[in-house]
């Protein structure tokens, strides 16, 4: 997906692992922005994509100023009240304050990107670490020893949407937060830039329901009829999935129950999906009943009649709706049902 970067710089963080205190961390700071050409171009547009990838949790900055600093030197970096590279330094120390008491942290770089895409307005923090590699002397064709930027393992990163933001439209952060033994490590990252998780469970299950409606509508099927078969089938396995996982449930555990055979493909369906349009989904959310309740059963009223009814009453013809003359019909009715019915009914004109 094209970028366009706004600007971008990069600062070192140098820090040895298993060790904290004030004289743990020391901040190197680059002076300027990165020129924007080929390289950060290739470089910026891969870690985006990777980004999209790993990004697992969504959320929103902290608003209390006593503990969450850093959204104020954003607001005043955006409003025009602070420069680039001011507000780049500001965060890099509020990093390495984080990073001082995270014994088991380890320095990088901290790249800083403001890019647009989509119409969007974003803010990209990543820590960088370096890999050892190979490369080639063009004068000699000898071997030589290099160090490259490693994105395939990134651990430590936070998006805003600014666009979002300003709106004050939530979630407007995006961030990357690693499994239960994992995930402390790199909290002195969330926390300087006062990442706070959002768990509406209402979002994610309403979100959740719409992926996987647009996922099976983005799918090739031979006929309508396979499409609409394909749909039931899967509200049915989604709905059965909430139910088992009411407390929690893994969005890998929501995939198997979208699509059995490739759940990785809805996976990657959503991560894909960004932009305006994302579907903001957390890697764990707790589902929503009476937003996926509605996968399973209907509820409706006309006039002053409430109707309510399970799908499997639909797909048995226990329920269906006329056409003709504008009506449901509901088959086999009891005989309590038809007897209050039969009482309560206009009865016909007497012959003249």
């Amino acid at each position: 997906m094209p970028i366009t970067i706004t600007e971008a710089t990069i600062h070192q963080l140098i820090k040895q692992e298993k060790t904290r205190g004030d004289e743990s961390v020391t901040v190197k700071p680059r002076a300027t922005v990165l020129p924007d050409d080929d390289v950060l171009q290739r470089l910026c547009t891969d870690l985006v994509n990777m980004y999209s990838q790993v990004a697992n949790s969504n959320g929103t900055l902290g608003i209390d100023p006593n503990d969450h600093k850093w959204p104020i030197s954003l607001r005043e970096y955006v409003q025009g009240e602070l420069a680039f590279m001011p507000f780049t330094g500001v965060s890099v120390e509020l990093i390495a304050k984080e990073m001082r008491e995270a014994f088991l942290s380890n320095g990088g770089y901290a790249l800083f990107l403001r890019y647009e895409v989509d119409a969007q307005d974003f803010l990209l923090v990543a820590m960088l670490k370096l890999k050892q590699g190979a490369g080639v002397d063009e004068e000699t064709l000898d071997l030589k020893s290099t160090l490259n930027i490693d994105l395939a393992h990134l651990n430590e990163a936070a998006r805003v949407n600014l666009t979002r933001w300003r709106a004050n439209q939530e979630p407007h952060l995006t961030f990357i937060k690693g499994r239960a033994k994992t995930a402390p490590v790199s909290d002195y990252f969330r926390d300087a830039l006062a990442c706070t998780n959002f768990t509406d469970s209402k979002h994610h299950t309403e979100k959740v329901i719409q992926a996987a409606k647009d996922f099976i509508d983005a799918q090739e099927w031979a006929t309508p009829a396979e499409k609409k078969m394909a749909h039931q089938e899967m509200r049915a396995r989604l709905v059965a999935c909430f139910e088992q996982s009411k407390i929690d449930v893994p969005l890998s555990t929501v995939a198997a129950a979208i699509n059995p055979n490739a759940p990785d493909e809805f996976l990657d369906f959503v991560r894909e999906k960004d932009g305006p349009d994302s579907y903001n989904l957390n890697d764990r959310f707790a589902p929503h009943r009476k937003s996926y309740i509605g996968l399973k059963r209907v509820n409706g009223k006309m006039g002053s009649v409430s109707v309510s009814f399970d799908i499997a009453d639909v797909l048995a013809e226990r329920v269906r709706y006329d056409l003709g003359t504008d009506s449901l019909v509901l088959a086999a009715p009891s005989e309590d049902l038809k007897r209050i019915i039969q009482e309560n009914a206009t009865l016909p004109d007497a012959p003249a």
